[in-house]
């Protein structure tokens, strides 16, 4: 079987896409698969350690170019979001980025390890859908009510698959960002899962998420629990972590969920290994001095001095605007001294 898979990364995280692009080969060695990349700035040179791996497989690897210049003109994302322009290359996938002969695709990220067979899924006989997709009981409620809100299905990104030559045929490029600017006007910002869930509404096939994906992050955590969480493991096909504007990754493990030693496993014979421990470390100290900059700036002594000079000020105002007048200020002002210098005694000596 042909599959076609689509990733989006760049040179800023490829490096990581290392353990999706190893376990989806390993865990499909029945399939012959053309996994298209696309991107803003990757060249062939900087995937040498994928395209080796995809020739020892018997896979192909293709990269895409996706012009991020072009489109910034539609989308819209914040300063600060942790999701960057170049994700959205979704929305010309079918009409601008894929060779005419690739008739469906599947999608996977590049933070996400694969666990299982996909070939099943990829078979999937859409049955006049667009897209077939985990369904929507691992997502979170509040994005199941906002989906009803605006008028739409919900769409899981990942592991979803398109019929390509139906989408083409059925919409223009114009139709699907039209349905972006819906989304924007909701939201703020550009969003796939929501703009899919718009244009394909009444037309997306659900595979179960215990057998197709799980998403793990501390939201999910939370809402679905460890227990069931670590046995979707054991079902799924896709461990996705998935996160918010933490930006929590297993090389980035702002808090730990079971699948991140899923990942590990398969970064431990990365070429990037090295890469991915040296990271861990540059993260660690940047956040230790993000923390020392928060202590220097709130300690004990910004604090009382704070407290000192308000409560100086006011007691100044009210001195003024008393009979007491502008003695009584200096004398507020020479006893405040007073205590601050005592303070900061008492402290020295206690502490030595």
């Amino acid at each position: 079987m042909r599959m076609n898979i689509y990733l989006t990364t760049g040179r800023k995280n490829y490096k990581y896409a290392y353990v999706a692009i190893r376990s989806l080969f390993e865990n499909n060695p029945d399939a012959e698969i053309y996994l298209y990349i696309v991107s803003e700035d990757l060249e062939e040179p900087d995937l040498a350690h994928e395209y080796a791996l995809a020739k020892q497989y018997g896979n192909h690897i293709v990269i895409l170019r996706f012009d991020e210049q072009v489109a910034g003109r539609y989308i819209q994302v914040h300063a600060d979001d942790h999701w960057p322009i170049g994700t959205m290359s979704s929305y010309w996938l079918f009409h601008e980025l894929l060779p005419e002969d690739v008739d469906r695709i599947m999608v996977i990220e590049s933070d996400t390890v694969i666990v299982g067979d996909l070939t099943e899924i990829y078979g999937t006989d859409f049955e006049g859908a667009y897209a077939v997709c985990p369904g929507p009981e691992h997502k979170p409620e509040n994005h199941r009510n906002f989906m009803e809100k605006i008028g739409g299905d919900c769409l899981t990104f990942v592991l979803s698959m398109y019929d390509v030559k139906k989408i083409r045929e059925d919409f223009t490029l114009e139709e699907i960002l039209a349905k972006d600017e819906i989304v924007k006007k909701h939201v703020g910002n550009s969003q796939m899962e929501f703009t899919f869930g718009l244009l394909f509404k009444g037309k997306i096939k659900y595979v179960p998420g215990k057998i197709s994906c799980i998403d793990e992050n501390e939201r999910y955590m939370q809402e679905l629990g460890y227990d069931y969480v670590a046995a979707c493991e054991k079902t799924a096909k896709i461990i996705h972590f998935s996160s918010y504007k933490d930006y929590s990754k297993p090389w980035n493990p702002v808090y730990l969920v079971p699948g991140y030693s899923v990942w590990w496993k398969y970064a431990v014979d990365s070429p990037y290994y090295e890469e991915y421990i040296k990271r861990q470390w540059q993260i660690y100290d940047a956040s230790r001095a993000k923390q020392a900059a928060v202590q220097k700036n709130v300690t004990y002594r910004n604090i009382l001095l704070c407290t000192l000079v308000l409560t100086v000020a006011l007691l100044c105002a009210a001195c003024l605007l008393s009979d007491v007048g502008i003695y009584g200020a200096a004398a507020v002002v020479g006893a405040a001294a007073v205590s601050f210098v005592a303070s900061l005694a008492v402290r020295y000596f206690s502490m030595r």
